[in-house]
């Protein structure tokens, strides 16, 4: 059996910060988790990337009533202004677009990508989520060699993860979203891995 393989920039967590491995395959320091500041009519910074299982909180300042509202119904703040703040956790994979519900004007995006551990020469462990579902959520997940077309490694699947080692050597980027009912995410940022 072969021992696992990692991205290129392994994960390194520490109480404060953690190396994580973005889209396009580099590496940044980062304290887990973001914060998003509602003020001035707008959502501050309108995107953001956290890692799988990280939570995202907003902020909310401005004296008027705002929401955070997510396009696919993943979440609903419900109405906050003034001082209040709204926590939601990414235990998923996917790409999520939100709104201001009162001010449709007011749109952000969290990205959360799949979370690969191991090395090139060995194999690959790959998390789009942090637990099995039982069905009312599932997850898609697609791969790609190079430049070539995108292949589907899970279709309306409820496991979180799966071993990643395919026969071909090369780079591969490996991309999921989360489905929910009709609804679903957009896609991850893709995560680039080599195969030695």
């Amino acid at each position: 059996m072969k021992p696992v393989r990692s991205a290129r920039g392994a994960v390194v967590a520490t109480a404060v910060a953690a190396l994580v491995l973005v889209p396009g395959g580099t590496a940044e320091a980062r304290a887990a988790g973001a914060t998003v500041t509602v003020a001035n009519m707008a959502f501050g910074p309108a995107s953001v990337t956290v890692g799988l299982g990280e939570s995202v909180t907003w902020s909310f300042q401005d004296a008027v009533s705002h929401t955070t509202t997510s396009n696919q119904g993943f979440w609903d703040s419900g109405v906050r202004s003034s001082g209040t703040t709204y926590t939601h956790r990414f235990k998923s994979a996917g790409t999520y677009a939100y709104r201001c519900s009162i001010h449709p004007m007011m749109r952000g995006r969290v990205a959360v990508p799949v979370k690969a551990t191991g090395s090139p020469g060995a194999g690959w462990a790959l998390r789009w989520s942090t637990k099995r579902t039982k069905g009312a959520t599932t997850f898609d997940v697609q791969t790609r060699r190079g430049t070539g077309r995108w292949r589907p490694l899970v279709s309306d699947g409820t496991v979180a993860g799966r071993r990643f080692d395919p026969a071909r050597a090369g780079t591969y980027s490996i991309r999921a979203r989360t489905v929910k009912g009709a609804r679903h995410s957009g896609w991850s940022p893709p995560v680039t891995v080599t195969i030695s």
